[in-house]
């Protein structure tokens, strides 16, 4: 699998899948704008991300494991089916795996989605949903920790952005439902901020109010 620039001067990713399969693939297509998708019979769906990461995920008779390279290169799997038949059906945003019983969605993680949620992220969305957990859980520490996001300009309206468009690209409810209640709990720091356009408007952001409400 080799990946050209839009100029074709230059090489952007090749990865060898001759340790899979000696074949080439029966269908191949993009998955968003940074990922391909290739489909093996017998052999399953393999996913390569922009750095070369993968993961394969099997179908038919293959055993139900998922393979993977390694790396941060995150994906996301909805509605998992054994069929054989597959159709690989690309899309701007993801690529839709068809079979004669199901339609499942695979995705790369979204980059917003991976600054919340990956482990030890000290992006400033990333430290509003630790400081909104340890609310829920009754921390005596998470105001502070929440208070803390405000001493640089602009940092607490990035955080709650950044909860906002996390969760607008979110499958799950529980997950999606936790970041919105951290762009709310951000919210009633931001008009308290000194250098929040909240305090000179008196109210949040429309988009703010259409997610959160």
């Amino acid at each position: 699998l080799t990946v050209v620039s839009t100029t074709f001067e230059s090489k952007v990713l090749e990865f060898n899948t001759s340790s899979g399969s000696s074949s080439p693939p029966r269908s191949m297509g993009w998955c968003g704008e940074d990922s391909v998708v290739l489909h093996w019979k017998n052999l399953g769906v393999l996913m390569v991300g922009p750095y070369g990461d993968w993961l394969r995920f099997s179908y038919g008779n293959d055993s139900a494991v998922i393979g993977h390279g390694g790396g941060e290169d995150g994906l996301k799997r909805k509605n998992p089916s054994n069929e054989t038949e597959v159709y690989l059906v690309p899309e701007i945003d993801c690529c839709r795996i068809v079979t004669p019983t199901s339609v499942e969605i695979l995705q790369r993680v979204p980059p917003g989605t991976a600054d919340l949620l990956r482990i030890g992220s000290i992006e400033p969305g990333a430290l509003l949903l630790d400081a909104s957990d340890a609310f829920d859980s009754g921390s005596p520490n998470a105001d502070e920790a929440a208070r803390s996001i405000t001493q640089q300009e602009g940092l607490l309206e990035e955080a709650i952005q950044g909860c906002i468009t996390a969760a607008a690209g979110e499958f799950d409810v529980k997950v999606q439902k936790r970041m919105l209640r951290a762009a709310s709990y951000g919210l009633h720091f931001s008009c308290k901020d000194e250098n929040s356009p909240c305090r000179n408007t008196g109210r949040p952001s429309a988009e703010a109010v259409t997610f959160v409400k």
